[in-house]
């Protein structure tokens, strides 16, 4: 990373900075994303490449800045995660770039998804009242 990417990175960072830009692209300068509700996100992701070159071999990849916004919509709390990815040239390919990094944190986000989803079973049938008495058999077959 060059020194003016590094530089621009850093001023990313700042949240007021960082909501100033997304105020102004998404809302035409109104300030509706407020930098107190923004967290600071890790910005690394892993990715595990498959394929007959290099399969198996984790690479590590880096978002500029991403941070959390909590917002409050009708009383209940949104969650939005905005990233910036910093260019001092052109780079045509920066969609796909982004794009993997979008999928990378979608994924995250599914396994953590899944993960408590398990637990919250596990948990709510360690809750439930023990139900492995025999039941009777049921006829088999038509009955009638």
């Amino acid at each position: 990373m060059g020194k003016i990417d590094t530089i621009t990175k850093e001023y990313m960072r700042n949240p007021v900075v960082f909501a100033d830009a997304f105020n102004q692209l998404l809302y035409h300068g109104d300030q509706k994303i407020d930098p107190a509700r923004l967290t600071e996100l890790d910005t690394t992701e892993i990715v595990i490449p498959y394929g007959t070159s290099g399969a198996g071999v984790p690479e590590q990849k880096y978002r500029d800045v991403m941070k959390l916004l909590y917002a409050m919509t009708d009383g209940k709390i949104a969650y939005c995660i905005m990233g910036i990815e910093n260019q001092t040239k052109i780079h045509y390919a920066l969609p796909v770039k982004n794009g993997v990094y979008d999928f990378l944190q979608l994924s995250h986000q599914v396994s953590e998804a899944a993960n408590a989803h398990r637990q919250a079973m596990k948990e709510s049938k360690l809750e439930q009242p023990d139900n492995t008495q025999e039941k009777p058999d049921r006829p088999k077959g038509n009955v009638g």
